[in-house]
């Protein structure tokens, strides 16, 4: 027999105890078992983003052959520098792609050197001088779907100045071309 209020509270508390824990471990199965019985075989689906960046064909700026011009478009292949690379995207999202051309060394006089992006149609993307350092932003925010490729064309050359050139032989520049990629949201 219980004699004391301590005894008392102390059992009220016991019993108290009990039947949270009960209800604890209750409230959880049955969540549990909402959980599971709400899922299906397609219900918890993983999306990816991933970028493939290819470069194709190019080769070293610093080729004996580039010589100053005047005119280049898509068409052009002699004498300058043409560099094919694809972008694809691989994974299970649609992107926007951004894609620049980071110059670390450029030893070539200030604006000496010109540029020109083309699409895998031929049509003009981008086109200026090369700085002698830093990142030219050539295409902003380019839609890019699930498991496409775009195929792109970067021509380099030596602008001619109509004045002699000489002293710009044996110069070299050094960079890399950048893609990056943002998840479309719907």
């Amino acid at each position: 027999m219980i004699e004391s209020s301590a005894e008392k509270k102390r059992l009220f508390y016991m019993i108290v105890l009990v039947l949270t824990l009960i209800t604890m471990i209750i409230g959880a199965t049955l969540a549990y078992l909402k959980l599971v019985g709400s899922q299906r075989e397609e219900g918890t689906v993983l999306y990816t983003g991933t970028l493939k960046i290819n470069y194709i064909d190019g080769r070293y700026i610093e080729d004996p052959e580039l010589i100053p011009m005047k005119n280049v478009d898509y068409n052009t292949y002699s004498n300058v520098y043409r560099n094919n690379f694809s972008i694809t995207s691989t994974g299970t999202l649609d992107q926007t792609i951004n894609i620049s051309m980071e110059i670390e060394n450029n030893e070539f006089s200030e604006n000496a050197l010109k540029y020109l992006l083309y699409s895998e149609k031929g049509n003009q993307l981008a086109s200026g001088s090369i700085p002698k350092t830093g990142e030219i932003q050539m295409v902003n925010n380019t839609f890019l779907g699930h498991g496409e490729t775009a195929t792109y064309t970067l021509i380099i050359w030596w602008a001619s100045t109509d004045s002699n050139q000489n002293g710009e032989m044996g110069s070299t520049i050094i960079g890399k071309i950048n893609a990056d990629a943002k998840q479309v949201k719907y």
